[in-house]
């Protein structure tokens, strides 16, 4: 099969090289590239080829690479008879959010690889992980703590979703939310769902008194295992009141 990609990112140097040896290694190969020049950014298209079976991997891929703020992709099956027309491109959009943007600018990025040496070990101790998370967060480089966090929690919220509801329909966000983010949630610790909030109570990653917000895991948890479970549009996910802050509970705001 033949996809299509557009990629935004923040940074121009070295990204065609790092998505072409993203693509080879995911199966497929590099047909035809474009890239163009944005405010504080760009966007690269990309045609690829390959097996339609490991698209899922090269998609899994792109939206957890730091230098891939967001992307769609239009699928385009190959067929066997050869055609003068060009067969139908189904359009879907694949949005995966990265806690930042283009109109941000430049901010801190993740420590892809310390955050990927404890995916294991989060998976065989899931969900008692909030031991390691906190020894991970104090063993991250201060200035990528905080997107370091997120990407850990999108990934594992991605792993999630894939293992606990493989059979999951299309879900609008609010039963996304109910269905799906709330049980989720509920493995880890005690939460509640009010409208698109989400309350969770004595969250261990933010200390009462503290006056430091640390909400950044539960907000990549939600958009990973929302945005695998189906809801249309871009997930956001925003922490609004904090017990660091001296409120009584962490609360997220989701929006889609």
């Amino acid at each position: 099969m033949e996809v299509e990609f557009t990629v935004l990112s923040d940074r121009r140097e070295g990204l065609l090289r790092e998505l072409g040896n993203l693509i080879i290694q995911s199966g497929f190969s590099l047909l035809r590239q474009r890239m163009s020049i944005l405010d504080g950014g760009v966007e690269l298209w990309l045609r690829v080829t390959g097996r339609e079976e490991r698209l899922l991997e090269l998609e899994e891929r792109l939206g957890s690479h730091p230098m891939v703020l967001s992307f769609e992709s239009e699928h385009q099956v190959a067929s066997n008879s050869p055609s003068i027309t060009p067969a139908p491109i189904r359009p879907r959009r694949v949005p995966h959010p990265m806690g930042r943007s283009l109109k941000d600018g430049i901010c801190s990025t993740p420590a892809v690889g310390q955050v990927e040496a404890e995916l294991p070990a989060l998976a065989k101790e899931y969900p008692s992980i909030f031991p390691r998370l906190l020894s991970m967060r104090d063993k991250l480089p201060d200035g990528q703590k905080g997107a370091s966090m997120e990407f850990a929690g999108r990934r594992v919220g991605v792993w999630v979703c894939k293992r606990d509801y493989p059979l999951r329909g299309r879900l609008d966000l609010g039963s996304a939310l109910k269905q799906i983010a709330l049980p989720a949630l509920r493995n880890l610790l005690s939460a509640d769902l009010k409208g698109h909030s989400l309350r969770i109570k004595n969250n261990p990653l933010c200390m009462p008194g503290s006056r430091c917000r640390n909400g950044d895991f539960f907000c990549g948890f939600l958009q990973g295992i929302l945005q695998e479970s189906g809801v249309e549009g871009q997930v956001t996910v925003r922490e609004v009141y904090c017990r660091s802050d001296g409120a009584e509970d962490c609360i997220f705001e989701v929006a889609s």
